[in-house]
């Protein structure tokens, strides 16, 4: 028998390499046609909500200044696609929301020349499919900027410099910058009450930098309008004009605002406007303080800050939150007592950056608000914490960690003993071991007592890695007021 002429296969294999190739070619097709569709899609969707939140942000800015009162806004810089089996996504597209460049407002008479220096802000997306082009807040217009590829402006919410011949002009002021695909906190605060520099009185000329000349937009917008003498084109800078307004004194209202921090750039910055009676700035100011304990545990991706803080003044509720500028993750709770602390556990996301916030709120408005930027890593902010402790707390007088750990059977074991002052508001002590880096296990345990000794913390596997141990003591209201923070390797030595 002559198998070399044997061809009863062959149908099988062309058939076979024939349906493969109509399978590659689905898939070539869908990675080259659909799947960039239905980017696109996610990507309008997230321009159609960020320019909502630009909205948002914009009113923030005018609100802080005319109302005297801090604003907290939030913006979602990027968006993810959805997970695919058999195709490829591009990159996430990440967004940047940045300040631009300081430029000075003059505010003049005959006499007196006073600056002010200002900046715009712009939100750039990093869409691939659909147009890059940025968003800017100008002096109060908040417009889609797609002159850089050959279009136009597209104005998405008016001025409210000029209105009845009133001038009302809020800048902004502080250097920021922040890039990613999650949510960023926008934190807006009015100038601190307090001496201003006088602003001129009589007839003044006001100059302002914008963005827009005067045929693409403020020669419609205010062209109408007695103060309006015009724009300098290129008055600043290439492509920064300079808006020119001639007022009475009486008939103007400046107000500077700060991203972060009060306004802290310089010239006059005094708002002119003080709130009236009804607003939610009438009373007392509160003042906010913040101590974020980071006790996450890494392997589990349970992501989890204790939050202690402090709120005098006068306000109706407190709230606390955890929210990863990363993902969606995020955790709060509504608090009362102006002084304690609360566990949060945003559900997943360690090892991203977290914004953990408390905020003051009064008759539904935020009134003060902090915000440390922190990754949930165990590692606590560097310098941001505040020190809540009292002169009536209690405090560590001596600790000692030993380690236990076994190393032949991978056995992760601590000894925690301690002494606190004998006097001294106590509640409890929190004793942690915290793998840094997720490759061993993490263990905790609670004592209420001011003396301990030889209380175990055993983690379980994880010799060899490297471990936060931690003692953290917390007074009557939850706050943490003492602590102390090592670094070891569980090797059975013992931490320096």
């Amino acid at each position: 028998m002559r198998f070399n002429r044997d061809r009863r296969g062959q149908s099988v294999v062309i058939g076979t390499v024939i349906l493969f190739g109509f399978l590659i070619l689905a898939l070539s097709l869908y990675q080259v046609q659909v799947v960039p569709q239905e980017n696109a899609q996610v990507e309008f969707q997230h321009f159609e909500d960020v320019r909502n939140d630009l909205v948002e942000l914009r009113g923030g800015i005018s609100t802080a200044g005319q109302a005297n009162t801090p604003q907290f806004e939030s913006v979602r810089l990027g968006t993810n696609y959805p997970n695919r089996l058999f195709a490829i996504n591009p990159p996430s597209p990440a967004g940047t929301l940045q300040t631009s460049a300081t430029y000075n407002v003059t505010v003049s008479n005959e006499t007196t020349n006073v600056t002010i220096p200002s900046r715009f802000i712009q939100y750039r997306p990093g869409y691939n499919e659909i147009s890059r082009s940025p968003t800017w807040y100008d002096n109060s217009v908040l417009y889609l900027d797609e002159r850089d590829g050959g279009g136009n402006i597209a104005i998405v919410e008016d001025q409210n410099l000029v209105d009845n011949g009133t001038v009302r002009i809020t800048l902004l002021q502080n250097d920021f910058r922040r890039s990613g695909t999650g949510r960023v906190n926008v934190d807006l605060y009015p100038t601190d009450s307090g001496s201003a520099e006088a602003l001129p009185t009589g007839t003044l000329n006001v100059t302002l930098p914008t963005r827009l000349n005067g045929t693409e937009y403020w020669d419609d917008a205010i062209g109408d309008e007695s103060v309006y003498t015009g724009v300098d084109d290129d008055s600043y800078a290439t492509g920064v004009h300079a808006l020119t307004l001639r007022t009475d004194s009486d008939d103007v209202r400046v107000n500077t605002v700060g991203i972060e921090e009060t306004p802290k750039e310089g010239g006059a910055r005094q708002n002119i406007r003080s709130p009236t009676t009804g607003d939610p700035g009438a009373g007392p100011t509160p003042q906010v303080a913040i101590r974020v304990d980071d006790v996450t545990n890494r392997r589990p991706n349970n992501p989890r800050f204790y939050v202690s803080y402090d709120v005098s003044g006068d306000f109706d509720g407190i709230e606390a939150s955890a929210t990863s500028t990363e993902s969606t993750a995020r955790d709060s709770a509504s608090l009362f007592d102006g002084r304690g602390g609360v566990s949060l556990s945003p559900g997943f996301g360690q090892g991203q950056e977290f914004a953990v916030t408390v905020r003051a709120f009064r008759n539904g408005s935020t009134v003060a608000q902090q915000t440390i930027y922190t990754n949930a890593d165990t590692q606590n902010p560097s310098t941001e914490n505040d020190d809540l402790s009292r002169s009536d707390s209690a405090a560590i007088q001596s600790t000692q960690i030993k380690d236990q750990s076994n190393t032949g059977n991978n056995g992760v074991r601590y000894r925690f003993t301690y002494d606190l002052s004998s006097t001294g508001s106590f509640s409890e002590t929190r004793l942690y071991a915290l793998n840094r880096n997720g490759n061993g296990a993490s263990g905790s345990t609670v004592v209420a007592s001011r003396t301990a000794n030889n209380v175990e913390v055993n983690p379980n596997d994880g010799t060899g890695t490297s471990y936060k141990l931690a003692v953290l003591v917390l007074d009557e209201s939850g706050a943490v007021v003492d602590s102390r923070i090592v670094d070891d390797t569980a090797d059975g030595n013992d931490p320096s």
